[in-house]
C-alpha cells in the first residue's frame, strides 16, 4: 500500500518533496513494524528531488537503486548496517544536501561518502570504526557527533581547509565548517542549496573562511553568527587576503565596506558570545581585519582568549605583533580577555 501510494505521488502528481515519518508510538530498533519495506527503485522518479525519512529501520537499499534524481536526502534516526547506508548514499550520485542522523546496528565498518556534487553535509552517528568523506564541492560540513578516532576519519574537502584540531579533547565536539565564499548564484540555482542556518550546531565550534572586502560575505557571516543564542565554545576565522590592488587599494565594494564598520551596532549582535577566537591569515596592516577584531575586543564578544596566528615571514610577523600590541591597548569590554599570538 505504501509503495503504491508513493508511486502515485511521484508518477501521477509529480511530487517533488516527500517526507515519510514513522509515528506509531512504539518505535524500537528491533520492531518489525518499524522496518521500511519498499520495492526496487521506489524513490527513482525524475520529479522527486527531496526525500526525508524519520525513525525507520532499513534492511536493504533497494528502494534507492539508481536514484540519480535526488538532490536532497535527510535520514533522521534511521537504523541500518553500515553497508546499507553506504549503498543508499552511493545510489544517489546527484546529491547536493545530505543530512545524516543515523544509528549503526554494528559499529564495525567503514562509512563512505564520495560525491562530486555534494554542497552541504550534516552528520551525527553512534560508534563506528572509520569514516571517509570525499567531496570536492562541499561548502558546509556540520558534525554534531561522531565518536571516532581522528586517525580513522578521512576528510578530503578542498573548500574547507582550517587549522584547528577539533579532536584535541579526545573526541570531536559539535563543529561546523563553512566556506562563505562560494558563488551565490550556484547556491540558489535550483532552490535546494542555499545558506540555511539550520545546518549549524549550537552551542559548539565554528570555522569560517571569508574575504572581509566582500560585503556579501560579511553579511553572511553576521547572519550565521546571529544564529547562536547560547555562548559558542570556539570560533575560527581564516581571512582571505586576495585584494589585487594591495592592502591600501580601493575595491569596488570599498565604500560599502567602510560604511559597514562605521555602524554603531555590535557585530554580529549584542548577544553573541564566544569563549575563544582563533584567527588565521591576519594582517596587521589590513584595515578591515583590524576593524573587525577591534570590535570583538571592545564589545564583550570574546570571553576568554583571542588567539592570532603569526607568520614565518619576519616582516609580517612584526606587523602582526604590532597590531596585537595595539589590540591589547584598546578598552576591553571584558577585562579577563587574553590576546595572544600562536
Amino acid at each position: 500500500m505504501l509503495a503504491s501510494w508513493i508511486q502515485s505521488l511521484t508518477s501521477m502528481k509529480h511530487t517533488k518533496n516527500l517526507i515519510l515519518a514513522n509515528f506509531n508510538g512504539r518505535f524500537a530498533p528491533t520492531g518489525e513494524d518499524n522496518v521500511l519495506k519498499l520495492s526496487t527503485e521506489t524513490f527513482n522518479h525524475p520529479s522527486l528531488r527531496t526525500l526525508s525519512l524519520y525513525q525507520y529501520i532499513l534492511q536493504d537499499a533497494q528502494a534507492f537503486n539508481n536514484c540519480k534524481n535526488l538532490k536532497y536526502l535527510d535520514l533522521f534516526q534511521i537504523f541500518a548496517e553500515v553497508d546499507v547506508f553506504n549503498k543508499v548514499i552511493s545510489s544517489c550520485p546527484s546529491l547536493e544536501v545530505l543530512i545524516l542522523q543515523i544509528i549503526f546496528f554494528n559499529p564495525s565498518g567503514h562509512l563512505k561518502i564520495d560525491h562530486k556534487t555534494l554542497r552541504i553535509l550534516s552528520m551525527s552517528c553512534n560508534q563506528i570504526d572509520s569514516i571517509e568523506v570525499r567531496a570536492a564541492r562541499l561548502d558546509i560540513l556540520s558534525i554534531e557527533y561522531i565518536p571516532c578516532e581522528s586517525d580513522n576519519v578521512v576528510l578530503e574537502i578542498p573548500r574547507l581547509q582550517f587549522g584547528r584540531n577539533y579532536w584535541v579533547a579526545g573526541r570531536l565536539l559539535p563543529h561546523t565548517s563553512i566556506n562563505i565564499s562560494c558563488p551565490p548564484q550556484k547556491q540558489e540555482s535550483n532552490g535546494m542549496v542555499k545558506w540555511d542556518t539550520n545546518y549549524a550546531t549550537s552551542p559548539a565550534s565554528l570555522s569560517v573562511s571569508l574575504d572581509l572586502k566582500n560585503p556579501r560575505e560579511v553579511e553572511v557571516l553576521r547572519k550565521i553568527l546571529a544564529v547562536w543564542t547560547e555562548k559558542m565554545i570556539e570560533l575560527e576565522i581564516s581571512f582571505k587576503n586576495n585584494n589585487p590592488l594591495g592592502e591600501e587599494g580601493n575595491s569596488s565594494d570599498g565604500g560599502a565596506q567602510n560604511n559597514l564598520w562605521e555602524k554603531a551596532e555590535p557585530f554580529p549582535n549584542a548577544d553573541f558570545r564566544v569563549d575563544t577566537i582563533w584567527m588565521h591569515n591576519f594582517k596587521g596592516s589590513n584595515k578591515e581585519q583590524f576593524a573587525l577584531v577591534s570590535r570583538f575586543v571592545m564589545q564583550k564578544t570574546v570571553m576568554k582568549k583571542m588567539m592570532i596566528k603569526t607568520s614565518f615571514d619576519e616582516k609580517k610577523k612584526k606587523e602582526i605583533e604590532a597590531a596585537v600590541a595595539k589590540l591589547k591597548e584598546l578598552p576591553k569590554g571584558n577585562e579577563e580577555l587574553s590576546i595572544e599570538c600562536f
